[in-house]
């Protein structure tokens, strides 16, 4: 078995969970100088969460701080990670987004070290997602994200 080590993947992503994103945007925006946030409603997605499938609804906002993609995600329904982590009553930092060339193949390694998928499925019909839960060791998940230019069929 290969060692993990996360040490080698680049972070392109700060996911971050608020409740309201457009008051939190205006607070980075003005504030620390982040760039203006661009906002995007999803559709209801399905979802596998915990096992289980839900449908999830979202709206994300978008920045940059040098090259690490700032992401605000708000929840607009479904029970999933983010519906866990604002009912613990926390916002903020929730995950680190990695971009890679193959999910499967990496979350393959991190389920045979014994981290568990808590949420997987395909964003926007394009990306395919997969947090990794290393929140009791890490502090924040790991979102791994593979984009690719023709829609993802599950």
């Amino acid at each position: 078995m290969n060692e993990l080590n996360l040490g080698k993947l680049k972070i392109n992503q700060l996911g971050y969970i608020y409740k309201d994103i457009r008051k939190q945007a205006k607070i980075l925006e003005e504030n620390l100088g982040l760039p203006k946030f661009a906002f995007l409603e999803n559709k209801p997605t399905k979802y596998n969460y915990r096992g289980k499938e839900t449908t999830v609804q979202t709206t994300i906002g978008f920045s940059r701080s040098l090259n690490v993609q700032v992401e605000l995600i708000q929840l607009i329904s479904g029970n999933c990670i983010f519906k866990e982590f604002i009912d613990a009553g926390k916002e903020g930092l929730h995950h680190f987004g990695i971009f890679v060339d193959d999910v499967d193949a990496i979350v393959e390694e991190y389920v045979m070290r014994g981290y568990s998928v808590v949420h997987e499925g395909i964003t926007a019909g394009v990306q395919k997602v997969a947090y990794i839960d290393t929140y009791d060791d890490f502090g924040v998940y790991i979102e791994f994200q593979q984009t690719r230019t023709k829609r993802i069929r599950k």
